[in-house]
């Protein structure tokens, strides 16, 4: 194996390496330079309908601030992009080819911003292009460095289908990525806690609210792999039959699981979800385990103004109901206020009026039902 050849393959292994982390894949762009003998390097997003460019990854000359002002000052001048966006996908081509004139007569994009940097020339290379943008790879040399020719070209044509695949691969990685950081953001919040294994039972997600219950310690744990455990035999015995059930195709069922000193039980949902879009239907689809639990106990906290919005009631009936829904007596509520029985009963009755319920036990189930399902939970007990 040739030098050039050893480099080739570091790069590659840099390049699918990096597909899951930022400063990999700009490693791997680094490396891509060396192979050309240049330092800096660019793969650029770009969309002609905004017009807009956003880097993927960039070495050299081409970060920081200075990236920072292309993508502000300069990006729609430069004539670049446009002019490879009608190349076709797997053509590498330098500029003083493709952009005769502007070479000949630079403009505004050369002499303010490219060539004060240094640089003389990109060799670009046309990744992939879709209705209104496309994604390029550029390498750019300064003005000592000779100019590119056919064997650079050739060389990184060569190189190009894998910078293609790589870039979809981190793209997939990257939505991924965003989707699972959503999810776990959206579970964080609920009231209920939630503990997700997958197929093979080992931990997906355990959320907020079921640590903050296993570190309570008060008739459930969660192990060191992520799996619940309940402290009493006989509910750890049905966690594990109900998990047992889905796993051999089954829907699940519920569990209790017991507190210490008479506190009312945990409940558990045991229920199968599948770990995949059901796309290909060659095959069964895997399906993972998740277990939903119920804490009787937890409460959401009061909030006048989030009851008012949510039933409609006027600023006095809102901080009733608050004051209720946190277990405080209609008289000490008047006493704290300094309103009398009568107003109160009249915001009482308004409340009532606006709910749609008789009782006062009605109105407070209501409420703290509503409040519990929209709080956020991340911080409670922290």
């Amino acid at each position: 194996m040739t030098l050039v050849q050893k480099r080739e393959a570091q790069f590659l292994d840099a390049l699918y390496l990096g597909v899951r982390d930022r400063a990999g894949f700009d490693a791997s762009l680094e490396l891509l330079g060396n192979l050309f003998d240049v330092a800096t390097a660019v793969l650029l997003d770009f969309d002609a309908a905004r017009p807009e460019v956003s880097a993927q990854a960039s070495v050299g000359l081409f970060t920081g601030e200075v990236l920072d002002r292309y993508q502000r000052d300069f990006a729609t001048l430069d004539p670049a992009p446009r002019a490879f966006m009608a190349v076709p996908a797997g053509t590498a081509m330098p500029t003083y080819r493709l952009l005769r004139e502007e070479t000949r007569k630079p403009g505004v994009f050369f002499n303010e911003f490219f060539r004060p940097l240094g640089l003389e020339e990109c060799l670009g290379g046309t990744l992939a292009s879709t209705k209104g943008g496309f994604a390029m790879v550029g390498l750019q040399r300064p003005q000592d460095r000779k100019a590119f020719d056919d064997d650079d070209i050739a060389r990184l044509e060569a190189l190009m289908p894998h910078l293609t695949r790589a870039l979809q691969l981190r793209r997939g990685f990257l939505e991924l990525e965003g989707a699972a950081g959503a999810m776990s953001e959206i579970s964080n919040r609920l009231a209920a806690g939630v503990v997700a294994l997958n197929e093979y039972g080992r931990s997906l997600f355990v959320n907020a609210a079921a640590r903050r219950m296993a570190s309570a310690a008060d008739g459930l744990s969660i192990g060191r792999g992520g799996r619940l455990f309940a402290a009493n035999r006989a509910a750890n015995n049905r966690l594990a039959e109900l998990e047992n059930d889905v796993r051999a195709g089954g829907a699940g069922g519920v569990a209790r699981a017991p507190r210490a000193a008479g506190k009312p039980s945990y409940g558990i949902m045991v229920a199968p979800f599948f770990l995949d879009d059901g796309v290909d239907g060659s095959r069964s689809r895997p399906r993972g385990v998740m277990f939903i639990i119920h804490d009787p106990l937890l409460k959401a906290q009061s909030d006048a103004q989030t009851i008012g919005a949510l039933f409609c009631l006027p600023k006095g009936a809102a901080q009733l109901v608050a004051a209720i829904a946190a277990n405080e007596e209609l008289q000490a509520y008047a006493d704290r206020t300094g309103i009398s029985m009568n107003t109160v009963r009249y915001h009482l009755k308004t409340a009532y009026s606006r709910t749609g319920v008789r009782r006062q036990s009605d109105l407070v189930r209501l409420v703290t039902t509503a409040l519990r399902d929209l709080t956020d939970h991340r911080d409670i007990g922290a």
